[in-house]
């Protein structure tokens, strides 16, 4: 596994196959609109339905995305970890990333470290309507074809997926059910 060669593929606008905590994903420069393109156009996704992604730190997050002190509250209490916080995005995020910022800091190793680059897409490895792929052999052919790079780490423990959740007016609204409860976040709000 060569995370130097895959960091560089992202760095140059290039999109990697790499297992996260959950499952296996698609990663690319989410500040590069060329490669955010190459993300949809690999997963044969409408531009409509946004792209979430994975950053480093708080501190990345901060560039990126508008954070109000329940946002912040949050990130620190409950990442890394399986939530996935939909914020509002700074103008410097490409539009066709997302209508907002919608991130997480991930708990796996190797997403960690491709993410040090800076944000990368984090949707899952899979052609969009398709089941999520757990193995880089669930992974279609077509979808393989399109990746510049692939980090096969073995199967992957199937888990639950991530809770999608944002604080809109002082209130937390849980897009997705996951590990953290509604309960849990509203405690930061």
């Amino acid at each position: 596994m060569n995370l130097d060669e895959a960091k560089k593929i992202i760095e140059e606008g290039g999109i990697v196959v790499f297992p996260t905590e959950t499952a296996y994903g698609i990663g690319a420069d989410a500040t590069n609109k060329e490669a955010i393109e190459k993300v949809y156009e690999a997963k044969n996704r409408p531009g409509s339905k946004g792209l979430t992604v994975i950053v480093d730190s708080l501190e990345t997050a901060k560039k990126y995305a508008e954070l109000s002190e329940s946002e912040e509250s949050i990130v620190e209490e409950f990442m890394p970890g399986p939530i996935t916080l939909v914020s509002d995005k700074k103008e410097k995020v490409p539009d066709n990333l997302n209508d907002d910022f919608a991130f997480r800091i991930s708990s796996g190793e190797v997403a960690g470290k491709l993410s040090q680059v800076g944000p990368i897409t984090a949707t899952s490895a899979n052609i969009s309507g398709n089941e999520t792929s757990y193995s880089v052999e669930d992974i279609s052919d077509e979808l393989l074809d399109a990746a510049d790079f692939v980090i096969n780490c073995g199967e992957l423990d199937s888990g639950p997926t991530s809770t999608i959740a944002e604080v809109v007016d002082g209130e937390v609204i849980v897009h997705r059910e996951g590990p953290i409860k509604k309960k849990e976040l509203e405690k930061h709000v």
